[in-house]
């Protein structure tokens, strides 16, 4: 902070002769000096670099360079001084596609362009980058807004340990540089390297920067921020995530929450974004983003854009991570709870963040990954009526009204069952749900509770035949209170109204002719018989850290 007071003693000086001068023209002159050289001293005072309202592209607006000119010229005048009798020259490679500078001007192009420098990383706040022209050179261009002596934030710095590291995996090289090359630039410099290698010391990194660099140097407080950030483990190139997005699920949430999405994710992690079509779904976009180097998979859409995405990933060890935008959501709902009714985005965003995993069961139907539910029955037809546009006008309310409706008609079909290696069985049933996870709110499976989801094993719940409508809405109105219960209920016991076991497979056939209709996670499907078996923790997912 010591370059503060230069500041704020010239700004005092401005004002001694805004005041102490006699002619108008002198003192506005005087007057602009000491409100340049004021802002500029609040912006270090206060560690603000974004003073300088530098864009995207490295331009300062034209009003903010005309307040701040008289700073700038006098900034401008002595770099440009340092620049031409510095003992080292402009440019130099530290390491291959890597290399430090001074700042840079249109006439370093050509030098750029003999060293193969693709991208340039600007770690100044107060100057103007190479903009148009960087543009017109196709040089890709970041900028980490640093004023001089200071340090960028912690994420600032991940933002750069990243952007160069996807540079240079895509094939290029990077210059990282400041206004002299001394201080902001080498300590973004010294951050990537110890990214690199997680046993290399700040001052290892400098002392390997240093010789190439003579000039180069770390400040006392630089130096300090530099080791927490790095004791906090917070100095790592980023994961490749890649985002599986289906932008007409939940109506077309994605695009409404795409840039939120983006926002929470992008300052630690590496982010490519595949959004699925009609002829490539979440499966095969998922397996397209680990054949080009994916990490970790997110899936953003509804139940069926999850599942799709998990079966990608089914006996790997690539972690899943969730985002519900969909109707019901219910996969997530039963992961992380009613959070991701309420704040979806952020819950998601804050499970994948915090990096934390753990393996969870999946089965396979008919030879088809199901994360959730099969259903036969009431399920069947609540998803068969729950059109899209349907959903998409009322949103979940769309299975309610199904739901009602499958119940009011009152169908019932007889089943042969097999579980395990059992003998087969016949029961007479509205509905039967095969369960792997499925939170409260799926209440026809909430036979015993809320299915575990890490206990190797079908929840299988099934209602008897009833005789009125009235009977049925008892039988749900029970399953209900059951999902709230913390204690299991034994219905193991055939006069009870509702049925529930636990088996690790379970075979199905009808006693009707025609294929039986039954739906996994949302999809209908149709077969003669079904076969269902657990994966016992098949797959790695996200989750939430308390």
């Amino acid at each position: 902070m010591f370059i503060v007071k230069y500041y704020v003693l010239a700004a005092l000086a401005a004002l001694a002769m805004t005041v102490w001068v006699d002619n108008l023209y002198f003192k506005l002159f005087f007057a602009w000096i000491c409100v340049s050289l004021s802002l500029v001293s609040t912006a270090y005072i206060f560690q603000a670099p974004g003073i300088f309202r530098k864009k995207t592209n490295g331009s300062i607006p034209f009003y903010i360079r005309w307040l701040f000119i008289p700073f700038l010229l006098g900034a401008q005048l002595y770099n440009a001084w340092s620049r031409k009798n510095d003992s080292v020259p402009p440019i130099q490679k530290i390491r291959d596609n890597l290399f430090l500078a001074a700042r840079l001007f249109p006439s370093d192009v050509d030098t750029l362009k003999n060293e193969g420098i693709t991208a340039i990383l600007d770690a100044t706040a107060e100057f103007d980058g190479l903009d148009w022209t960087a543009e017109s050179e196709h040089l890709q261009y970041l900028n980490i807004p640093v004023l001089d002596h200071q340090s960028p934030t912690a994420s600032e710095l991940q933002q750069a340990i990243n952007w160069i590291q996807n540079q240079i995996d895509d094939g290029g090289s990077v210059v990282v540089h400041c206004a002299l090359g001394r201080g902001r630039s080498v300590l973004i410099m010294t951050a990537y390297l110890m990214s690199l290698d997680k046993n290399l010391s700040a001052e290892e990194a400098v002392a390997e920067i240093n010789t190439t660099r003579q000039t180069a140097r770390l400040n006392s407080h630089q130096l300090k921020k530099l080791k927490t950030i790095h004791q906090a483990g917070e100095l790592h190139v980023k994961e490749h995530l890649a985002i599986v997005a289906n932008p007409v699920a939940g109506g077309g949430k994605w695009s409404e929450y795409k840039e939120e999405v983006l926002q929470r994710l992008s300052p630690h992690f590496d982010l490519t974004v595949y959004e699925t079509t009609e002829d490539c779904n979440a499966q095969k976009m998922a397996l397209q983003a680990l054949e080009e180097g994916a990490d970790s998979i997110m899936a953003c859409g509804g139940d069926g854009t999850l599942t799709e995405a998990a079966s990608a990933l089914v006996g790997t060890d690539y972690p899943l991570g969730i985002m519900p935008l969909g109707t019901a959501n219910a996969f997530s709902h039963a992961l992380y709870g009613v959070s991701t009714k309420i704040i979806p985005v952020e819950t998601a965003c804050d499970a994948i963040i915090a990096g934390l995993t753990m393996k969870i069961d999946t089965a396979t139907c008919n030879d088809e990954l199901a994360l959730m539910v099969v259903g036969i029955g009431f399920e069947q037809e609540m998803i068969s009526q729950a059109d899209r546009e349907s959903k998409n006008e009322s949103g979940q309310m769309a299975y309610l009204g199904a739901l009602y409706d499958a119940i009011e008609t009152n169908q019932s079909s007889t089943l042969t069952i097999q579980l395990d290696d059992a003998d087969p069985f016949t029961i007479e049933t509205g509905s039967l749900i095969i369960a792997n996870a499925a939170p409260s709110t799926t209440v026809l499976a909430q036979g015993a509770g809320n299915p575990d989801v890490k206990d190797g094993l079908l929840d299988i719940t099934w209602l008897p035949k009833t005789e009125s409508t009235s009977e049925t809405i008892i039988n749900l109105a029970e399953l209900a209170m059951r999902s709230l219960s913390e204690s299991k209920p034994d219905s193991q016991h055939h006069e009870d109204a509702i049925q529930h076991r636990h088996a690790s497979s379970i075979t199905i056939e009808s006693d009707s002719k025609g294929p039986l209709k039954y739906v996994i996670d949302g999809e209908n499907r149709e077969a003669e018989k079904i076969r269902i078996e657990v994966n016992p923790l098949s797959l790695t997912v996200y989750c939430l850290p308390y």
